[in-house]
């Protein structure tokens, strides 16, 4: 399965440029996810402050939360951006035969065709 999976990889990062790699890629998600986890945490404190504890909008508390809020907001679309663009560009230099639906199907017919040569081969 690792082999595949690796061998996938190897293909993929022939046809991408060195913009990103995998764990690159896999930080920013993380990161994004962190960042979305946070901002919902300011967004409920904020609703509590601002509206059930009828705190002042111009306390210092308050806006020193809508300053992370912001942060973090900033934060994460510029993340997005970048993982935006990584993706653009790893579509751009995917051949485009790769993305044809009957060249896929064809491949898949042919890889369970060797599969199942290869299984009788074991017996």
């Amino acid at each position: 399965m690792n082999k595949k999976r690796n061998q996938k990889n190897l293909k993929a990062e022939q046809w991408v440029p060195s913009f990103l790699n995998d764990r690159e890629v896999a930080l920013l998600q993380k990161q994004i996810r962190v960042n979305s986890l946070l901002i919902d945490y300011f967004i409920e404190i904020i609703d509590l402050l601002a509206n059930k504890e009828r705190c002042p909008k111009d306390a210092n508390t308050l806006l020193r939360f809508r300053k992370r809020l912001e942060i973090a907001i900033a934060e994460s679309d510029t993340f997005r951006k970048v993982l935006w663009k990584h993706i653009q560009l790893v579509e751009q230099s995917m051949p485009q035969d790769s993305l044809d639906a009957t060249s896929f199907l064809v491949d898949r017919i042919k890889s369970r065709k060797f599969a199942l040569i290869a299984q009788a081969a074991m017996k």
